[in-house]
């Protein structure tokens, strides 16, 4: 199905704040960088960090999932743990970013929102050569980020490498001065507001967005003088996880869709695109045809249950950058669209974005877990949950020019299932010796954990405990982990899928 140029594409702009805004009281302290190691004397505990908590992740720049680059206002890239963001006018690095009118995913805002009662300052070490000069702290509380649900701050900025510690419960300034406060869904800081023709670089060492803590609260783990901060705990559960579910295609033809080969394309119907080939990096195609801006795999399937098979996930890259824009390079998204036997009228899945170099890593999107159509799909909009699901297609991307690109897989999966038990598997990404954990169960739909293990001594790695349904009721579980530092602080992760226990 044809969309007219322009009518997919999905832009926001917002209004860059004024070189030399009023600033706020006293919403930043400037901390002198630390110093070099002493003899530690005293010990304090690592800040809550939003990043390492929500993420499992802190953003120091260590690994290209810190920083989506094509989600900075000039350009940007990571290279020896460090974030290098060009200063230029309407330069800006968004944190945590949304896009109204697409799926949400991964580290996606509205699917994993910033908890404004836990996190409530901003600190960073930045490297950069302006004086006389501010930066600023934007927020926003609804995907379409306007000025209605948008706050921010200003701050100086000083030359050099500095520590900057912003508190964001200071009074709001920007936009619709909205209060940082509940559930936030974008964040972005401008490192340094510039004016027309001002050009320059910033490096920064590490990002924290983070709750209270001592007098070295805005510092990540590490030594400074005499101050040990020590880590909390970072666990990540590996296991149960999404790609261990059914898969449809291997259930339903006896091989994954996994492109490296035109074997695994038999059967598929392409249209609007012209396949080059295939190697390891899958199918390569080009736009072709009269929509080249509608490339369309047609997979072949039995019908299914939408709901058992709600988990996708797809490997797929494109040469070229990243574009929302409704001219050739532009439509960087795809789509699933699927029928329902009871009607013939196509179910158009919303947007998904797709991003491009080393921001493009496998998507995986639960498709029971939200309201999946498009808003302008064509009614009757039956959904995916719930449904029977008779014809399936996959338009890669929306891209009106000859754009080349790849698809590597695509899969639909159930969730994982065990018969009997199964293995928990799980690591700590801060761990220290003597660390310790804690795993629980709890059935879908409840909030009662059973402990299946407690006092696990950790391991620096990946850690295994078995988990039997013996004695529990046959159904789905979500696990949790709960990994304690001695003497520090214990963190909970849970699984990112259930899995169903049968006897």
């Amino acid at each position: 199905m044809h969309r007219t140029p322009g009518t997919r594409r999905r832009v926001t702009s917002i209004a860059v704040a004024a070189a030399f805004v009023a600033l706020v009281g006293t919403t930043i302290s400037v901390v002198p960088a630390a110093q070099p190691a002493q003899a530690a004397t005293k010990q304090q505990v690592e800040s809550p960090d939003f990043a390492s908590e929500v993420y499992g992740d802190p953003w120091d720049y260590s690994n290209a999932e810190d920083q989506n680059t094509d989600e900075v206002g000039t350009s940007a890239a990571i290279s020896n743990g460090k974030l290098r963001v060009a200063l230029r006018s309407g330069d800006h690095v968004s944190l945590v970013q949304t896009v109204s009118g697409s799926l949400p995913y991964g580290r996606d805002g509205a699917s994993q929102p910033i908890d404004a009662s836990r996190y409530k300052r901003l600190s960073f070490k930045m490297d950069q050569p302006f004086t006389r000069q501010i930066g600023a702290v934007y927020w926003w509380t609804c995907r379409e980020k306007t000025s209605e649900c948008g706050g921010g701050v200003t701050f100086p900025v000083t030359p050099g490498n500095q520590v900057y510690d912003i508190s964001l419960s200071k009074a709001s300034t920007l936009q619709g001065k909205r209060p940082f406060s509940g559930k936030i869904v974008a964040l972005r800081l401008d490192p340094v507001v510039l004016p027309a023709g001002k050009s320059g670089t910033a490096l920064i060492d590490w990002t924290r967005l983070r709750g209270a803590g001592g007098d070295h609260a805005a510092y990540p783990p590490g030594t400074y003088g005499d101050t040990v901060v020590a880590r909390r705990p970072r666990p990540v559960v590996d296991s149960p996880n999404a790609s261990q579910g059914v898969d449809l295609a291997t259930k339903q033809r006896g091989t994954p869709w996994v492109f490296t080969s035109p074997a695994a394309a038999q059967g598929i119907g392409i249209k609007y695109a012209t396949i080059l080939g295939y190697n390891n990096a899958g199918m390569t195609a080009r736009n072709s045809g009269q929509y080249p801006g509608d490339s369309q795999l047609s997979l072949p399937v039995s019908r299914f249950d939408a709901s058992t098979y709600h988990n996708l996930a797809f490997e797929y890259t494109y040469d070229g950058p990243y574009s929302l824009a409704a001219t050739p390079g532009g439509g960087k998204m795809a789509r699933l669209i699927w029928w329902d036997p009871s009607s013939t009228v196509p179910q158009i899945g919303n947007d998904i974005l797709t991003y491009s170099g080393v921001n493009a890593r496998e998507v995986n999107l639960d498709l029971n877990a939200q309201n999946d159509l498009d808003e302008d799909a064509l009614s009757p909009k039956l959904g995916w949950a719930g449904r029977t699901v008779s014809q399936l297609r996959f338009d890669p991307n929306e891209d009106p020019g000859a754009l080349t690109w790849h698809l590597r897989s695509l899969h639909l999966r159930a969730d994982p299932v065990a018969y009997g038990s199964t293995t928990v598997k799980f690591h700590d990404g801060a761990w220290v010796s003597g660390t310790t954990a804690t795993v629980s169960v709890a059935r879908t739909g409840t909030s009662s954990w059973h402990t299946i293990a407690k006092n696990v001594a950790v391991k620096k790695g990946s850690n295994s405990v078995r988990f039997s349904v013996a004695g529990l009721s046959q159904s789905k579980y979500r696990v949790r982990v709960a990994v304690t530092h001695p003497g520090v602080a214990t963190a909970t992760a849970k699984s990112p899928v259930v899995v169903a226990m049968r006897r």
